[in-house]
């Protein structure tokens, strides 16, 4: 039965990527499953990986197209014939006939007992240079087969690339030091007080605030709440100055003020609703909440901009990897995205700029053939860094051919990836330091003369 998306489809995204044959694609107005390319991950999975992963359960089996588990596996003989499935290969089909062992089926009536052979004396192990057993003596088991071994740390040399300076990492992370000044002091304190104007921000600048002043009197929801008990005060009042405006001050001491009130009052309780629909209408708890400015947040977070990546010193977090996904696959979620080279941080440090990436650390269990001897830890990703038109360049690739050998033909799985990262201010060279699959550099910037003519 090839497997269908209904209607109850959120447009998450998260199936698409976990199927091993691409047969899952963005469609109008949810996501549909080629039928042609669908087998039910027969030969890959002792279950269903979409149908896994998605969180509204909307990925069914199709009743109208039901296919036997040899049609499946042919099929997907067809599309990877590169992979030797074999004949035990992972199916749902042998995973749904296999009958757990219960009372009703042990219980049975006792045979006649037959006379018990005698028993025999276990053979000794021969001794050194000595001769083996003789026939019709039992042998020792076979030993079952040993996991893949680790993968071995190798001491890599340290690579340079143009552009890069000759001062080293650790010397740099001694001179320039987190230029966040939001987590102690007259800056934390002006921020506390302040959140009930900065909770109009929006949503990621609110993220980046809390992340920097680390208290639990400044979060994000709780500066949005403050923000809307403000505006209750702030439109009405708004709304009485635009009646001022119109007719003058008399209209203070009329009646027609309190329909200006109410009209603030909607205003605000509207907007309010509005900027707490994830929570109101979608039930999601405040962590998983997207609070939403303010009509005046955004402009007033292009004022606070340039004050806030100084003093924050934050100017680019981890990203979200899939928005909606709720479940314990969120971190393998994180890992996939590392795999296309998008974990990664910018953080502002005054004269440089100092990024952090993280590498693929985990081997990804979607349907890898052959899983059980690679490692369960990714082998390490050769690197190539560049400073080019106003961008630093990362590129990342699997060298181990045991990995690249698969992993071409595996969807979610890219054996390298190219990050392209846009600088705001100019970089005239960096210094770079990789252990344990984190890649930190730090970016020089123009304005600071030193760097001049520094370069390795």
């Amino acid at each position: 039965m090839a497997t269908t998306i209904t209607n109850d489809c959120i447009n998450c995204g998260a199936c698409e990527p976990e199927c091993p044959n691409n047969a899952i694609s963005q469609g109008d107005p949810v996501y549909v499953i080629d039928p042609l390319l669908c087998t039910e991950c027969v030969g890959f999975h002792d279950y269903e990986a979409c149908a896994a992963v998605c969180p509204v359960d909307c990925c069914v089996t199709d009743p109208n197209n039901i296919e036997t588990e040899e049609v499946l596996i042919a099929r997907a003989r067809s599309l990877h014939q590169d992979v030797d499935f074999g004949e035990n290969f992972q199916s749902r089909f042998r995973k749904t006939q296999a009958e757990p062992v219960t009372a009703s089926t042990t219980q049975k009536p006792a045979a006649p007992a037959s006379p018990a052979p005698a028993p025999q004396k276990a053979a000794a192990p021969p001794e050194p240079g000595g001769t083996p057993p003789p026939a019709g003596k039992p042998t020792p088991r076979p030993a079952a087969p040993k996991p893949a071994p680790p993968v071995k740390k190798e001491v890599r040399p340290k690579k340079t690339f143009p552009n890069e300076v000759s001062v080293s990492f650790e010397e740099l992370s001694n001179q320039y030091e987190s230029s966040g000044s939001l987590r102690k002091g007259v800056g934390k304190i002006l921020v506390i007080v302040a959140q009930p104007l900065l909770g109009a921000l929006p949503h990621d600048t609110k993220k980046k605030l809390e992340a920097a002043v680390q208290s639990p009197l400044f979060t994000v929801a709780g500066s949005t709440g403050l923000n809307i008990l403000l505006n209750g005060l702030f439109y009405p009042l708004l709304c009485m100055g635009f009646a001022a405006a119109i007719y003058g001050p008399a209209v203070f001491f009329s009646q027609e003020i309190n329909i200006y009130i109410f009209v603030g009052l909607l205003l605000a309780a509207g907007e309010g609703v509005f900027r707490l629909r994830d929570g109101i209408f979608h039930a999601k708890p405040a962590d998983e909440m997207n609070f939403f400015a303010s009509v005046y947040g955004p402009p007033l977070g292009l004022i606070l901009q340039p004050l806030l990546a100084k003093q924050a010193g934050i100017i680019r977090e981890l990203p979200i990897p899939v928005d909606g996904f709720y479940s314990k696959g969120f971190v393998e979620k994180l890992e996939r995205e590392r795999r296309y080279g998008n974990v990664y941080t910018m953080e502002e440090r005054g004269g440089a700029y100092l990024l952090r990436m993280e590498f693929p650390r985990r081997m990804p269990d979607i349907g890898l053939p052959n899983r059980l001897q690679l490692p369960d830890e990714m082998p390490d990703y050769d690197y190539d860094l560049a400073l080019k038109n106003g961008q630093f360049i990362i590129k990342g690739k699997c060298t181990d051919e045991r990995v690249r050998k698969i992993s071409s033909s595996i969807g979610a799985f890219p054996p390298e990836f190219t990050t392209s990262i846009p600088l705001v201010e100019k970089v005239v060279g960096f210094a770079h330091h990789f252990d344990n699959k984190l890649l930190q550099v730090f970016l020089l910037k123009a304005k600071d003369s030193r760097w001049g003519e520094s370069y390795r």
